[in-house]
């Protein structure tokens, strides 16, 4: 495994980490049963992908990421919080720029991943753009339906 693909593995891994933390903050934070219910599915969704990255990085024997838990937690809380502060439209728009980071960073790598003929990663990256691209689909609806 070479060092960028172990560089790209560890982003992902830290980026869909970050993800979990906020919409969990979310989930604990909302009253409205169907919008807590949608961040519980996005938590389950995105934790399935960290847990991807962390198990293909375990089993070549590199380390995984060591994202301090609770300080990490206090961060995507912090900004749910202060997002949740403004409305659920503007925490849908901040789900969005996460999204969004997500989605151009799993173009990149499965376009590096097709070059780099890694085939069964290049699959499964796929999967992950569109379960990210699914969930932008689901703010922004969310978004135009419950404006603040």
């Amino acid at each position: 495994m070479d060092d960028e693909l172990i560089f790209r593995l560890k982003k992902f891994y830290t980026l869909e980490t970050f993800q979990v933390a906020f919409y969990e903050s979310q989930v604990s934070a909302s009253t409205n049963e169907y919008y807590s219910k949608a961040f519980e599915k996005m938590v389950q969704i995105e934790s399935g992908h960290a847990d991807f990255f962390a198990q293909v990085l375990d089993k070549a024997n590199i380390e995984v990421p060591n994202i301090v838990g609770s300080v990490f937690e206090k961060a995507g809380g912090f900004i749910g919080d202060m997002a949740g502060l403004t409305g659920a439209s503007n925490t849908c728009k901040l789900g969005l720029a996460l999204e969004t980071k997500a989605m151009e960073a799993y173009r990149a790598f499965i376009t590096e991943s097709k070059d780099k003929h890694y085939s069964e990663l290049r699959n499964t990256l796929m999967d992950y753009l569109l379960d990210e691209e699914f969930h932008t689909l689901w703010l922004k609806d969310y978004m135009t339906k419950h404006p603040n």
